[in-house]
């Protein structure tokens, strides 16, 4: 077999940038429930494995010798075929050949730094040759046509080896940022990953879904990683919902405080059934109140799938010494998991002005508050604390203040003192 051009054939850039578009190609073609399903991990190994250039290695070369047969013109020189024939003549063949590793295809490929003299060579296998045919060549020949052989193959190689090296480390990014943006895709039409928050559904919305989180050249072909069913998704109130549980307790207080004679009786456990009630109308979710959760009992808890979502306690305003001691109460009924709470205070024939002066810097001195998060309107307080136990853990906490006065001892109308 002659001798043929190496290192020209092929643009390497363009066959590492089929690489890619084969490997994006293979992503795109995964379901989404397939591809959230994988553990990126071992997708990520799966396609390296796959899609991955293996860099050429040089072994130690060794030479194969021989007696042949040479084409020579009848009056000398090798046969060109314009001087009226040729001759058949006894030569000695030397054949340099040297084992390799790697990606066979890359010998013939070109990289962004060549030259216009290429070596010659034959590839077979795992054995990369090149063979010179003198009729009495000398040693210093043959070690010189070889040398130079040797080091055009380095030079070569050398050029190729960075752009090879650097498409191989990028593959796991590629990966990566395609299973991003698919997630995130995913998330965009309703579908909720890995990490996402549980929205607690309406009754009159559609369905919120849960898609499951997660889940070549080789001479033994890569598997693609099976998909693993893992646990759901820990269910957590989105911050969207939250607003919506919010503006619910908000609407219902406002009935309150447009009839107060309904409600001017009413102790904080009659209070709090109030509320339940529209929760229960609106959400999905098992709105309760009066049960345990961790450190005691809370007044208004919203569950789903068996974890809470939402803890709310109703208190009567008597002072800020009572309003610090009632966020240790919700504190303590707080879980790790638990990160979305709410205060509703009820002032009973005091100056509802001045008690919502007293909110903000009583609830900032508590030294588990890290942040005052703003107000929405004129009696709605949001804030920022960290678990006494873990501070990196943070759970919104909002205070609710409404007026609804009580009957007077004494006096058949409601009125304030």
């Amino acid at each position: 077999m002659a001798d043929e051009l190496l290192f020209c054939k092929y643009d390497l850039s363009l066959v590492i940038e089929n690489q890619r578009a084969a490997l994006l190609k293979e992503l795109d073609a995964m379901s989404d429930s397939r591809l959230l399903n994988t553990d990126l991990a071992e997708l990520q190994s799966y396609m390296k494995q796959k899609y991955q250039l293996e860099m050429i290695e040089l072994g130690e070369p060794s030479i194969d010798e021989g007696r042949t047969k040479m084409q020579v013109g009848r009056y000398g020189g090798f046969h060109r075929g314009y001087d009226g024939g040729a001759v058949s003549v006894d030569a000695q063949r030397y054949t340099l050949e040297i084992p390799f590793t790697g990606d066979k295809d890359l010998f013939f490929c070109r990289g962004s730094t060549f030259n216009m003299n290429p070596p010659r060579g034959t590839v077979k296998g795992t054995i990369i040759a090149t063979t010179m045919v003198e009729r009495q060549p000398t040693a210093d020949q043959v070690n010189a046509t070889f040398e130079r052989f040797l080091k055009d193959l380095d030079e070569h190689l050398g050029w190729l080896r960075p752009a090879v090296v650097g498409w191989n480390e990028s593959i796991s990014a590629v990966v990566d940022s395609n299973v991003k943006a698919r997630r995130a895709r995913a998330d965009q039409t309703g579908a909720v990953a890995s990490g996402l928050k549980f929205a607690l559904k309406q009754r009159n919305d559609r369905a919120a879904t849960f898609a499951a989180p997660v889940a070549s050249r080789k001479k033994i072909a890569p598997q693609l990683p099976q998909a693993r069913p893992v646990a759901p998704p820990e269910p957590a109130l989105s911050d969207a919902i939250y607003r919506d549980i919010l503006d619910t307790l908000q609407q219902m207080a406002e009935v309150m405080e447009r009839s107060p004679h309904a409600y001017a009786d009413m102790d904080e456990e009659t209070l709090r059934f109030q509320f339940l009630v529209p929760l229960n109308a609106k959400f999905e979710g098992e709105a309760r109140g009066e049960v345990f959760n961790y450190g005691g009992k809370t007044d208004i808890l919203i569950t789903s799938q068996g974890r809470n979502i939402f803890i709310g306690e109703c208190k009567i305003w008597k002072g800020e010494k009572a309003l610090s001691e009632a966020i240790d109460q919700v504190l303590g009924y707080l879980s790790w998991r638990d990160t979305k709470a709410a205060i509703l205070l009820f002032n009973r024939n005091r100056s509802f002005s001045n008690v919502l002066e007293k909110i903000r810097p009583t609830v900032e001195k508590h030294p588990q508050c890290t942040s005052f998060d703003g107000k929405c309107g004129e009696t709605e307080f949001a804030f920022t604390f960290a678990r006494i136990d873990d501070a990196s853990r943070k759970l919104k906490l909002t205070l609710l203040a409404f007026d609804v006065p009580g009957h007077v001892e004494g006096d058949s109308s409601t009125r304030r003192l």
